[in-house]
């Protein structure tokens, strides 16, 4: 069976406040409507353009740019350009007049593919009566709010009433995120079942990514992410977030850790407390900074030497306090001594020691060639190999010189 070959249009949508441009629930039902004729007619929308303004007045282009955007790529593209609702295009009988005068091809999905003019005439003729109705009785319920409490500029009402004003904006904005959370349950149900990593349950930020995967817009046209998904399953009812555990709990089981483990990262010590109840590492880093600062003030030569705070400073304490007492421990000696406490590669200790010896004092080429305080591996090496081959030749040597004499 051949496939039935779908005629390129443009979809424009319109809603008419701010508050129906954050709800997302007039576009979404527009778009479905547009998309649902495309099926039956065989069309293909390739873009879609919407605004939030009134289809009040005869210059919608000028106050419309999405409009104005979509008109230019039909005329362009020799498509046509597909509303739901006639209202949607505009409410003036002059307006459609004229794009109906210059050849602008439009399609009422509502109406149907094939619509006499005089149709459309009538209808938009509707559309401006109803909206000259709405206007007449939005000027009417003013005047008798005015005329019942009493005209008073928004500055000279009192408290009460503008509490109540307050708690009615708040209830209304409650209303629209609820109505939202209730368009999109759908999605949210189904990205908050799939699974994580390892099988586990997935968490938001794994969710939202998923959403952003399927190319699923969030209310305001944007991309998903852990705050809006998490407010709206709240909303539904479909996430709890995890209740932290009280600090001074949670810092007595970090610095137990800590004081084992001193140079373990905060990352690493989140893994050690496990999952439940969650910690984060930036909560981890603040409760033991204070404790990090304290260790590196009481080293005199900590600020000297430039080391920055950290979870190697219990380490580089430890290191300088064994270099001092033992300046001639090798890099092994000083790992051996402290693996109980530390966990330090060989590379690290070699480097911290050689840190301190370069701070610790002036030396001249002399004491930096011979010796193994310089610890470095290839230095030492040297050195040492210098020191074996003096003493292999220099008998000989001397020797030498003696014939000579």
């Amino acid at each position: 069976m051949s496939e039935i070959k779908m005629s390129p249009a443009v979809g424009y949508l319109r809603v008419s406040t701010p508050e129906q441009g954050r709800s997302g629930l007039g576009l979404a039902a527009q778009r479905h409507e547009i998309e649902a004729f495309g099926a039956r007619e065989g069309f293909a929308v390739k873009s879609w353009y919407q605004d939030v303004q009134t289809g009040w007045g005869a210059d919608a282009l000028l106050l419309r740019p999405g409009l104005a955007a979509a008109l230019k790529e039909a005329k362009t593209g020799k498509c046509p350009l597909i509303v739901s609702k006639l209202d949607r295009l505009s409410r003036n009988v002059y307006f459609i007049s004229g794009l109906m005068e210059h050849r602008v091809h439009f399609i009422v999905a509502a109406l149907g593919r094939d619509v006499p003019n005089v149709h459309l005439h009538m209808h938009a003729s509707f559309a401006e009566h109803e909206r000259q109705m709405i206007s007449d009785r939005i000027k009417a319920a003013f005047a008798r709010s005015k005329k019942k409490q009493g005209f008073q500029r928004p500055g000279m009402r009192s408290k009460a009433v503008r509490r109540r004003i307050q708690a009615l904006g708040r209830a209304a904005l409650r209303k629209g995120a609820m109505e939202r959370a209730q368009a999109y349950r759908v999605y949210v149900e189904w990205a908050l079942g799939q699974r994580g990593e390892d099988g586990r349950p997935i968490s938001v930020s794994g969710a939202a990514r998923k959403l952003n995967e399927q190319h699923v817009a969030s209310p305001r046209g944007g991309h998903w992410e852990y705050s809006n998904l998490s407010k709206m399953a709240q909303r539904l009812g479909l996430y709890t977030p995890p209740v932290p555990a009280p600090y001074e709990i949670t810092k007595a089981r970090v610095l137990a850790i800590w004081k084992e483990y001193p140079d373990y990262a905060p990352a690493q010590i989140v893994r050690c407390l496990g999952p439940e109840p969650p910690i984060h590492k930036t909560r981890v880093y603040r409760i033991l900074k204070p404790y990090w600062l304290a260790r590196a003030r009481r080293c005199p030569v900590y600020k000297k030497m430039g080391w920055p705070v950290d979870r190697l400073t219990v380490a580089r304490v430890h290191i300088f306090a064994v270099w001092r007492r033992h300046p001639e421990f090798t890099a092994k000696q000083v790992v051996r001594r402290l693996r109980a406490k530390h966990s330090l590669s060989m590379w690290t200790v070699e480097r911290l020691m050689r840190q301190c010896w370069r701070a610790s004092a002036r030396h001249s080429a002399k004491k930096v060639l011979i010796g193994r305080r310089c610890f470095g591996s290839w230095r030492a090496w040297h050195a040492a190999g210098a020191d074996r081959k003096r003493a292999e030749h220099g008998p000989y040597r001397r020797a030498r010189l003696g014939e000579q004499c």
